[in-house]
């Protein structure tokens, strides 16, 4: 299974999560923070799809300005369900 985030197509945080939280089957419930990815990924057992899976980043260095910062973040939440053994790949391009 391929989750895929075009961060060229990522403009906002919340755009983050209209394109994130469907690709996992994520319910109507889920938050849209990083508290609430991080339980979904690393705790787990909140999403219709659980890993394995890949997270395919495309475009990554064509954000800028805070939105960077949310994306590190991001990227450390994925790094976490790694460090869980969540059977969570994450590629960037």
């Amino acid at each position: 299974m391929e989750i895929i985030i075009n961060w060229k197509d990522i403009e906002s945080e919340d755009r983050f999560f209209e394109v994130f939280l469907p690709q996992v089957s994520a319910p109507e419930w889920h938050g849209r923070n990083l508290n609430a990815l991080g339980d979904s990924i690393v705790t787990g057992d909140v999403n219709g799809i659980e890993p394995p899976y890949t997270i395919i980043n495309k475009n990554i260095n064509s954000v800028s300005g805070s939105l960077k910062e949310f994306q590190e973040k991001v990227f450390e939440v994925f790094q976490e369900a790694i460090d869980e053994e969540r059977e969570i790949k994450v590629v960037s391009e």
